[in-house]
């Protein structure tokens, strides 16, 4: 049994029991293994941890139990989101993982094994250390918004530090959002993304100019926005985009007052000009990207998983650096990106095998090549490559690729595959050496920022007001991938493919070799490519 004492703890394990749920095990300070436990159990947002995605992640390792020294166990019962019961008609806590902790929150039996324990870490701590200890930076600010609040937070080397102001007495955009999502899309934690995307389209002359400082409650932002709306018709409903665009641009309005206080608090306390970012408000490149570039900071991160997910990690790498005071380390951007499962030849060969009456298979030397043939012919392809992409956003690995070229793309896109809102846009992937000269920003590996689309030719990409959010892709983080886009290049002349995640409506992204089958088959892809295989769907009528 361990010790507590910092040489003898070497493997962590820490859980996020809230949506989102996810578990790691960090070993010697890296990552070890890591799920997500949706992309297992194949039910969208899933919290916590079953006793599969444990096993998982010890086989992911080549650990067991008796390995692990301290546990976290976070965002447990003391902040469970409504939106779950209302997704999924329970709060799944049912399909946990069996545990039981002492009287004082000291010890955590699993399996029969006690296990020294940490219960409960302060939650937007979790989202700043996610950010601040993957970041390059010695010193950082490292700031964690979502709805629970907005929270600053002083990095130095292996400690953070929180910064004692009272942000939440004005910082209020980021509930409102959630106000708004639930509104018009019934979640908040599924909703936030499409108000996002409808915003745009609720802009007009002299709507930018509208005074929102005197709005304090939800229902007087939905009275200023009926007043004068923008009807959207979305399905069987008609949608006020110019509410969606009021509450983006209060979330922009405070965005830029918090980077602008925060800059001078991180000189006088002799911080870097460096920005963390995370929690689920950071998932908003709309309004981030703009305040970041107005303010004091020269240099921004993320983590990729922004949301939830992302809080296992942070408290593992908190308990590592702050609390045991082991020196940082550098994390390469695949390490962040990606998870740690790969999927052996037999494994895809197993899928194949399962949909075979379904399906042709056409092994190939030139997979990228004959990829990229297809995309600029017109084709929507599934790309499946490696381990999963850690957090939210396809990044190459688990993908939908289009020509972005295209000015219908977007729309079929949206009605036939993905079955989801129309006015909701897709990604582009650049290569990041010509990503300057498109969109006048670099380094976005994560797909967490957003820009201009500085050139004509990229419809499918760019949004209504003119924007994309985008992710540069750098050969050393995703060789395959990188290939791909230059390839499509070579054929076209533009450095960048349309990106969307690997599912359809209602699916978390793909995980497993299966899974990406099942989307070709569901979502009606015209081919899903793995390393040296082109697969599609066999026409009915046509032999095995």
């Amino acid at each position: 049994m361990s010790s507590g004492q910092p040489d003898a703890v070497r493997t962590i394990l820490a859980v996020n029991f809230n949506h989102d749920g996810a578990a790691v095990l960090l070993r010697e300070g890296r990552v070890a293994g890591f799920v997500t436990t949706e992309r297992f159990s194949r039910i969208k947002k899933h919290p916590g941890l079953r006793e599969a995605d444990l096993a998982e992640l010890l086989d992911q390792a080549g650990l067991s139990l008796s390995d692990v020294d301290h546990v976290l166990l976070c965002n447990l019962h003391n902040m469970d989101s409504p939106d779950i019961a209302l997704l999924h008609g329970s709060d799944l806590k049912e399909t946990w993982l069996e545990f039981w902790v002492d009287q004082r929150n000291a010890r955590v039996s699993i399996h029969g094994r006690q296990i020294p324990c940490t219960v409960n870490p302060e939650h937007h701590l979790l989202h700043a250390a996610s950010s601040f200890y993957t970041s390059p930076f010695d010193t950082a600010v490292s700031v964690a918004i979502d709805p629970l609040g907005c929270r600053a937070y002083l990095g130095r080397g292996s400690k953070l530090m929180p910064l004692r102001r009272d942000f939440d007495s004005w910082f209020t955009a980021n509930v409102g959002y959630c106000y708004v999502a639930e509104a018009m899309f019934g979640s908040s934690i599924v909703g936030a993304g499409k108000v996002m995307g409808l915003a745009p389209y609720g802009e007009s002359e002299g709507a930018s100019e509208v005074d929102l400082t005197g709005i304090t409650r939800f229902d007087e932002l939905v009275a200023l926005a009926d007043k004068d709306p923008v009807p959207v018709k979305v399905g069987d409903r008609e949608l006020n985009a110019r509410l969606a665009h009021y509450i983006q641009r209060g979330l922009d309005i405070q965005l830029m007052e918090l980077f602008a206080q925060l800059g001078p608090i991180a000189a006088r306390a002799g911080i870097g000009p460096n920005l963390c970012l995370s929690g689920g408000t950071a998932l908003n490149v709309v309004g981030t990207e703009p305040a970041f570039a107005a303010s004091a900071f020269e240099r921004i991160h993320f983590y990729p998983a922004c949301g939830d997910d992302g809080t296992a990690i942070g408290a593992a790498l908190w308990y590592w650096h702050h609390v045991l005071g082991h020196p940082r380390q550098s994390h390469p951007n695949t390490e962040l990106m990606y998870s740690v499962r790969q999927y052996p030849e037999q494994a895809v060969q197993s899928a194949l095998d399962e949909h075979r009456d379904e399906i042709s298979v056409e092994v190939v030397d030139n997979y990228v090549g004959r990829a990229a043939d297809l995309i600029a012919g017109g084709a929507v392809i599934g790309w499946f490559d490696g381990a999963a992409e850690i957090g939210p956003r396809a990044l190459g690995h688990r993908s939908i690729l289009a020509d972005p070229r295209s000015p219908t793309m977007r729309d079929r896109l949206n009605s036939e595959i993905k079955l989801r809102e129309h006015f909701r846009p897709f990604a582009p992937s650049v290569r990041n050496e010509r990503a300057t000269e498109w969109f006048g920003v670099s380094d976005s590996p994560f797909m967490l920022r957003a820009a201009p689309v500085l050139k004509p030719g990229v419809p499918a990409v760019t949004h209504v007001d003119g924007t994309a959010r985008l992710q540069t892709v750098r050969r050393e983080d995703n060789p395959a991938y990188y290939d791909l886009i230059r390839a499509f290049e070579d054929r076209t002349g533009v450095p960048m493919v349309l990106n969307t995640s690997l599912n359809t409506k209602g699916e978390p992204i793909a995980e497993t070799p299966q899974d990406a089958v099942r989307t070709l088959l569901d979502a009606g892809l015209d081919h899903l490519v793995l390393p040296h295989m082109i697969v599609r769907r066999r026409e009915p009528g046509t032999a095995s």
